[in-house]
């Protein structure tokens, strides 16, 4: 009996021990299983804070982006205009009308699609006006360019009847054109609110420099209509017409007008190219580029009143190409010389140059050209006033000994003196009427002119120390 009760006790305890073994092993793997579940929240945890990092760290790119779109706000949506800028864009067309030269014949709203809530609503207008090719190029251009979104997106143009009096303007004919133009209205901010951006002050101040890239990126390159430069209508037929009742002259006339000009214009390019060869003279140069630019202000104070009666077609695409561009070519070449002529580091004229003047001047005199012998030393100016100390000097006084001749010569020619008669006396003084008035010789006719000898076919004076002839 007692050994069986000691079995017992035995088998208690070791179902006692067993039972707490497996409740101890299954607390432990319930603290495991907790555990995992633990760490795996804490790896959630983690990812969602490294996650929450990120957008943190994000945050100041943000707020910079989103300071530079605010602040070019304006400049995205200003070529769209509102209610109020639309009625100014209508006013605007009259002011294009007056700048192209366009007649308008009215402007129709076709459609203005309206949806509650959109921000953009589209606008289509029909505008119709008369026009010449070229006045309706200029404006669809000043359209274009208009600071406001404004785009045609449709055109029909109605040629006009060549040979009619009432269908033509500046010399072209007139077209009926229509034209449709859309654009969108803005309708400003929908329902909502702003973020608030701390220091949003400070952050725009720093971002001033980048708001201001945006800004020029944003911009769109206009194109400038430049006329019609020597094109012509491409709606009318280019060939000559016998019709009388156009105005202005007549073709014959018109070409006549354009084969001066063609003629005067190569005369110059001719003078151009004696000027840039090497064997010109530096005073020879001077003579040349005195006569271009003489003659490129003559034909400036005269061409734009020319170009207005070349109204023929064929003969206008001439007038651009073969007295307008070449026009422009010769004064822009001109004017460049000028600017860029460098200044000599010797002010005066070269030896050579001196001794060609003299020569040159002696025989003009010699052929009686007193007026280009002048003209010759005046061209040289201030390069000929070369000071004693310099062995040019001698030459110098020579050429002004020669200059004072001429001068002197051609203001005798432009006295009024008549020789109306002459009394020769072999055995005394001799005799003029000058002017209706009786001179000896030896008498002044003024305190700078003396009769010095009379001749029977010749009458000499004395003029400024002088001596000249006067013929019968």
């Amino acid at each position: 009996m007692a050994t069986w009760t000691h079995k017992k006790l035995q088998l208690t305890i070791g179902a006692t021990a067993l039972g707490l073994c497996l409740a101890a092993g299954g607390g432990i793997y319930y603290t495991l299983g907790c555990i995992d579940e633990i760490e795996a929240q804490i790896a959630d945890k983690e990812k969602a804070t490294n996650l929450a990092d990120q957008r943190i760290a994000q945050i100041p790119g943000l707020e910079r982006e989103v300071i530079v779109l605010r602040e070019n706000l304006d400049e995205y949506v200003k070529i769209l205009p509102n209610q109020r800028e639309l009625e100014a864009f209508v006013r605007m067309l009259e002011q294009f009308d007056r700048q192209s030269g366009v007649v308008s014949e009215g402007l129709v709203l076709k459609s203005r699609a309206e949806k509650k809530g959109e921000r953009f609503v589209p606008i289509e207008y029909s505008y119709e006006m008369t026009a010449t090719i070229w006045q309706c190029l200029k404006f669809m251009n000043l359209v274009e360019n208009f600071e406001r979104f404004v785009s045609i997106t449709d055109f029909t143009i109605t040629s006009g009847e060549t040979g009619r009096e009432d269908e033509m303007r500046e010399g072209d004919i007139v077209h009926r054109v229509k034209l449709s133009l859309q654009t969108f209205s803005y309708a400003g901010k929908l329902e909502g609110k702003d973020v608030a951006i701390p220091s949003y002050e400070s952050k725009r101040d720093d971002l001033r420099e980048e708001i201001w890239k945006r800004t020029q990126a944003i911009r769109v390159d206009r194109y400038d209509h430049r006329g019609p430069n020597g094109r012509r209508d491409v709606l009318v037929d280019p060939r000559e017409r016998g019709d009388s009742r156009l105005k202005g002259p007549t073709p014959t006339e018109q070409r006549a007008v354009l084969e001066r000009y063609v003629g005067e214009l190569t005369r110059l390019r001719e003078i151009q190219q004696r000027i840039k060869k090497q064997d010109t003279t530096l005073f020879e140069q001077y003579a040349l580029e005195k006569a271009l630019k003489e003659g490129l202000a003559q034909l400036a104070s005269s061409i734009d009143a020319d170009t207005a009666i070349i109204s023929y077609p064929a003969y206008r695409l001439r007038w651009a190409k073969e007295v307008a561009q070449p026009f422009d070519m010769l004064r822009g070449a001109a004017d460049g010389l000028a600017a860029a002529e460098p200044q000599p580091q010797d002010p005066y004229l070269r030896q050579a140059d001196l001794e060609q003047l003299v020569a040159d001047m002696v025989n003009d005199c010699n052929n009686g050209m007193l007026e280009q012998a002048k003209n010759r030393f005046e061209a040289a100016g201030n390069r000929v006033q070369i000071p004693s100390t310099d062995p040019r000097h001698e030459l110098a006084v020579e050429a002004k000994k020669w200059h004072v001749k001429v001068s002197t010569a051609l203001e005798f020619k432009g006295l009024d003196l008549r020789v109306q008669g002459v009394v020769v006396n072999h055995a005394g003084k001799s005799g003029v009427l000058l002017n209706g008035d009786t001179y000896e010789e030896g008498d002044y006719v003024s305190d700078d002119l003396l009769v010095k000898m009379v001749e029977e076919e010749q009458v000499w004076f004395v003029f400024r120390g002088l001596t000249l002839v006067r013929t019968l």
